[in-house]
């Protein structure tokens, strides 16, 4: 009877454990067995639970290591806001999931939290939930699967990137130009203006109403009006959001130009087409008096042979008249 119950407790023993790993069932491990070392981030300090803060916002980051590829898995997560965020890392694995160790790392060290694993036929789900509450919760957060060879995800957590202009700004002296900046979906607590002096930041005066403004515009954007235009104030601009989770800048250039910049292009054609002009004109002018030249020369060549044909035409007469002198001399 004994050796009958003994086996019929091994069989559901066994069932179980295959209904663990069997298609869409769930598994929870805690990854916090180990003993916390020198190397091992206690979280439970840093992080709070959700009923401390209720109106932490949801959110879901996922990525999909696989055990048989080299790449690097990354992925930025931007939260603007305390968030309670859940990881998912997707390991597919030709391996049983069984024979696979997964834990997870803050920056370079490993964390102490409780986290859980799911399985799904040849996919192992690792997962793990933080409350993101405080700047020391935006850091890099890396999935680490132990199997054949070592795979890891990492997500990377963010503040939001601030959007400027891409291009320069171009204006010209005694004008106004409005630079702008804005953090489309999320909202800052302060916006803040800088001008590059080298290689350092100096905080703009907005009290120097006659030369800044902040013009009125949605609380996720930034314009900064600036008036009469020197070009000494051509350089880089940077706007600055401050977060509660931290800080993101944006940068903008700015050129100012002198009236008599447009000017140049229109001088210096000017100044081609006077030459050009210029040019021709001393080439007609050479032309025209090399051909007077030639007709000059022509013409004394003519004068020259005239006065030695004249020349010739009298010595042949008076050669003649002599001949004839002669013939009448000897009758």
């Amino acid at each position: 009877m004994r050796s009958s119950l003994g086996a019929l407790s091994l069989s559901i023993f066994i069932f179980v454990v295959s209904l663990c790993f069997s298609k869409g069932t769930i598994t929870e491990a805690d990854f916090t067995t180990q003993v916390v070392t020198e190397g091992t981030v206690e979280m439970g300090k840093e992080n709070v639970t959700s009923s401390s803060y209720p109106d932490l916002i949801p959110m879901e980051a996922t990525l999909l290591v696989i055990e048989t590829s080299d790449a690097v898995m990354e992925k930025n997560v931007t939260i603007g806001n305390p968030a309670s965020i859940e990881l998912k890392c997707n390991f597919s694995t030709t391996r049983h999931p069984q024979f696979v160790y997964a834990y997870w790392k803050k920056g370079d060290y490993r964390i102490n939290i409780t986290s859980g694993v799911r399985v799904f036929e040849n996919i192992m789900q690792a997962h793990i939930r933080l409350m993101v509450t405080d700047k020391m919760h935006m850091d890099s957060y890396s999935c680490v699967f132990e199997g054949i060879n070592e795979r890891r995800g990492t997500f990377h957590f963010k503040v939001p990137e601030i959007y400027t202009k891409e291009k320069p700004m171009v204006n010209y002296e005694q004008d106004s130009a409005v630079l702008n900046c804005n953090s489309k979906n999320y909202v800052p607590l302060e916006w803040m203006w800088y001008t590059s002096n080298g290689s350092q930041k100096v905080p703009i005066d907005l009290t120097m109403k006659n030369k800044y403004e902040i013009l009125p515009s949605k609380r996720n954007e930034t314009k900064l009006k600036i008036k009469h235009l020197q070009s000494k104030e051509s350089g880089l601009y940077s706007c600055r959001a401050i977060f509660l989770l931290g800080e993101s800048e944006g940068k903008q250039s700015l050129k100012v130009l002198s009236y008599l910049v447009p000017l140049k292009p229109f001088l210096a054609v000017t100044a081609e087409v006077v030459i050009l002009v210029t040019g021709i004109f001393l080439y007609e002018l050479y032309t025209k008096r090399r051909q007077t030249s030639s007709e000059s020369g022509k013409d004394f060549e003519q004068a020259e042979q005239l006065k030695s044909e004249d020349h010739n035409g009298v010595y042949k007469n008076n050669q003649r008249t002599r001949h004839r002198k002669s013939d009448v001399t000897v009758n």
